[in-house]
């Protein structure tokens, strides 16, 4: 990706430049505003880091609405390098997936946004629409492939789903045809 090619837009109460080469810097705040293509970033502060401002640090209250991807992210801090389009998130996060009908929590993100690779971990939960009624995950972690479609459950994994509960070691669901495939140790009461 060429980064010189995107155009990046910003606002802030406050702003302050640091140019030199080597040492690019970009900070904003109160009420920091960027966007970057179609994604927009809104945050208390917001730091455009490096050469063509390849990296972004994010700090309060951080709001990501990326409607090409149709994602939303709501967290407290992020670092989102604009070469590798890589979201980190070292903290509590919220994901609200708009096109799989997902919501996701967790206290540890890692996006790949290019490969539509999302992975959770620390008390990550997911939340999916069915046409037969919510479908809750929960696991130590979990990897979601929007692409795919497809959850890898790992760690006390667990899916509750039209009164059901499943709980392995590894659980695999597809969310096309809501197939569940356990793995270990495995546990469940299903209602007939």
């Amino acid at each position: 990706m060429l980064l010189a090619a995107e155009a990046i837009s910003f606002r802030g109460g406050y702003t302050r430049a640091v140019m030199r080469e080597g040492r690019e810097t970009i900070l904003l705040s109160q009420g920091a505003v960027v966007t970057i293509g179609s994604i927009q970033f809104e945050a208390e502060s917001i730091e455009l880091i490096g050469p063509n401002s390849r990296y972004i640090v994010a700090q309060g209250s951080v709001r990501i609405e990326d409607p090409e991807n149709q994602i939303i992210i709501n967290s407290t801090d992020i670092s989102y390098d604009r070469e590798t389009e890589q979201l980190l998130v070292d903290g509590w996060v919220e994901i609200q997936d708009l096109a799989n009908e997902v919501v996701a929590t967790g206290a540890y993100l890692s996006y790949s946004r290019n490969e539509g690779l999302i992975k959770l971990q620390i008390a990550a939960k997911l939340l999916r629409h069915t046409d037969s009624g919510p479908m809750v995950c929960r696991a130590d972690s979990i990897e979601f492939d929007r692409t795919a479609e497809r959850l890898a459950l790992v760690g006390n994994a667990e899916v509750l789903w039209k009164g059901d509960v499943y709980q392995a070691s590894v659980t695999t669901v597809n969310l096309q045809t809501d197939e569940i495939i356990m793995e270990g140790t495995i546990r469940g009461t299903v209602h007939g």
